[in-house]
């Protein structure tokens, strides 16, 4: 049975519904594509009202700016990319840019940012979906051939340019979510609000606590309704997972997801779905779609050089595994703990 992380107002976030540092705010908003949701204690309401208009304004000008297909900063950059120019972008940018590019290495190239131009040949660069199709095999060999990569990008400070004459699109989508809920939880931080959640679309960070309890995260099984199980999160880490029931369709009964492998060009067919739990993010983000990427043979070494001891996978059969850090976290009912193959995440 496969898991993911599922935080729902109201339903999956099982603590408390009190706390002693002021009344529980809820605010629902619908950016990048999914429902961000947060809650908060709100002991200076004002405070709290401030940082969710302030989170919501950044939400709206992050989904234009980091989406690689639109008017946006990193659409003008890619279209510098592909003219072999170079680009002067926003420290943000830049810093993520080099984020990416600093995980990619780590993940040892099955997290890889670079390969947008393969997103778009399958159609996944939509938000529905529509577009979505199993490419003509020539064209897949052509983007192999062509090995495009986001190690080709050269940053200094803000000037991004690349080292190949063209091939080279940046999609972000798979550390984008993670930094916009970073800088969420930076905004509400600076504000003063020290106990929060912010999920976005099931991938998210905490703050503090929610009364006398840590957030809870309900796990819940893709293939099959209700909350599996639970596990608390600590001040400050957040939890993000990777699953081939997000985006996919549906060719000749094969299933085609949209987390896409570099090194073969189609969808990686051993995985059903990562959840890691990580310090921040961006970290999270990445490294949920790298260790889905990585498969049986790979994927707890990537884990170890990305740092992330937590971890749950589900293969394609049904059969979940889990580090020891994340096993013993993990709250599971109804006899399946016994299903859980344990691995450690040390070495």
């Amino acid at each position: 049975m496969a898991l993911r992380v599922l935080v729902a107002t109201a339903t999956a976030l099982l603590a408390a519904c009190a706390a002693d540092d002021g009344p529980i705010i809820e605010r629902q908003l619908l950016a990048m594509g999914t429902s961000v949701d947060i809650t908060l204690h709100a002991a200076d309401p004002r405070a709290a009202r401030n940082a969710l208009a302030e989170i919501e304004a950044m939400l709206r000008q992050y989904e234009r700016d980091y989406y690689a297909w639109g008017d946006g900063e990193l659409a003008r950059l890619n279209a510098g990319l592909r003219d072999a120019r170079t680009v002067e972008v926003s420290a943000e940018l830049a810093g993520l840019l080099e984020a990416a590019r600093r995980l990619a290495a780590q993940s040892g190239g099955v997290f890889d940012p670079g390969i947008g131009a393969l997103v778009e040949l399958w159609g996944f660069h939509t938000d529905s979906g529509a577009q979505a199709r199993t490419p003509d095999p020539a064209d897949i060999a052509a983007w192999l051939a062509g090995g495009a990569s986001i190690a080709d990008l050269s940053i200094a400070d803000s000037r991004i340019g690349t080292t190949r004459s063209s091939g080279l699109l940046v999609d972000l989508g798979g550390i984008a979510k993670g930094d916009a809920v970073d800088r969420s939880i930076g905004i509400l931080t600076r504000y003063g609000i020290d106990n929060a959640i912010v999920n976005a679309g099931g991938d998210l960070r905490a703050l503090g606590s929610r009364g006398a309890r840590a957030w809870r995260i309900g796990v819940q099984s893709p293939r099959d309704a209700g909350i599996l199980g639970v596990v608390e999160l600590d001040d400050g880490e957040a939890a993000f997972t990777s699953g081939d029931y997000e985006r996919y369709f549906d060719d000749e009964g094969e299933r085609r997801h949209h987390i896409l492998d570099p090194t073969t060009a189609y969808p990686a067919d051993h995985t059903r779905a990562i959840t890691v739990i990580a310090a921040d993010g961006v970290t999270a983000d990445a490294a949920a779609t790298a260790l889905f990427v990585a498969g049986p043979e790979r994927w707890l070494d990537v884990a170890r050089s990305m740092g992330v001891r937590h971890v749950l996978r589900v293969d394609a059969s049904g059969r979940m595994q889990a580090t020891q850090a994340m096993r013993d976290r993990l709250e599971l009912g109804d006899g399946s703990a016994a299903d859980i193959i344990v691995v450690s995440s040390e070495g």
